[in-house]
């Protein structure tokens, strides 16, 4: 069992470093007028508007795990909400602290140690971030997540439809690393974790929560709302 808990506690570390180095190296290429890969080429999805539009938020507190460049943040700052959030990017950091002017707390962690403060937030988000790692990580956070809103606080989270590895671009070539767990072969994210999630799995993820809805967009994304 030590030989089991040794061997995950390596691969574990390996991905955590894999990440930040294959995350920064895209912020990195993409400030030197490079790919905008993956979630950078996206605008505000609008059914996170339409979210937004349909709910209430007494506290306006908003977390984000994996902001990237801020870009969600800054939409929700001039919204007049209080903004914090993480990545494992340096260079996203400072281009989000940039992006903010300043106004928030932005850490550069890694998603699956850092602990949010409990009882804080009324709002928190995930965009194309969270999946990417293994599944009993991601449970993890959403644990983490429960515990760090406040009485009625609400998420908006996306993560990727098992379906989707079958057809995403960047999965053509790729290698099974456990149930719904894959690492794609090459491109700029190369051997990093990647999970993909049924209806099923979806809904056993976030049982604790309220109100869960589900819609399968159009790049295969379950986007996830749900109340505390």
């Amino acid at each position: 069992m030590r030989f089991f808990a040794i061997i995950y506690l390596m691969f574990f570390m390996f991905n955590l470093i894999l990440s930040m180095t294959i995350w920064d190296n895209i912020y990195k290429n993409y400030q030197k007028g490079g790919e905008a890969w993956a979630s950078l080429s996206d605008e505000i999805i609008p059914d996170f508007k339409d979210f937004l539009e349909q709910n209430n938020f007494f506290q306006k507190t908003v977390f984000d795990i994996g902001c990237g460049t801020g870009y969600y943040l800054k939409f929700l700052q001039l919204l007049g909400f209080k903004v914090a959030g993480i990545d494992s990017s340096e260079t996203a950091v400072d281009i989000t602290k940039k992006n903010l002017n300043q106004e928030a707390d932005i850490f550069c962690a890694d998603m699956f140690d850092f602990v949010i403060p409990k009882d804080r937030y009324d709002l928190i988000i995930s965009i194309a971030a969270i999946h990417h790692g293994k599944k009993e990580q991601i449970k993890s956070v959403i644990d983490g997540v429960y515990f760090s809103l406040l009485s009625e606080g609400k998420i908006f989270i996306t993560l990727p439809n098992f379906e989707s590895s079958n057809f995403w671009e960047t999965f053509k070539n790729h290698e099974k690393i456990g149930d719904g767990i894959f690492a794609p072969l090459d491109g700029p994210e190369k051997g990093l974790a990647h999970s993909f999630f049924t209806r099923e799995e979806v809904t056993k993820l976030f049982a604790n929560f309220r109100n869960l809805k589900m819609i399968l967009d159009e790049r295969g994304r379950w986007q996830i709302s749900a109340i505390k």
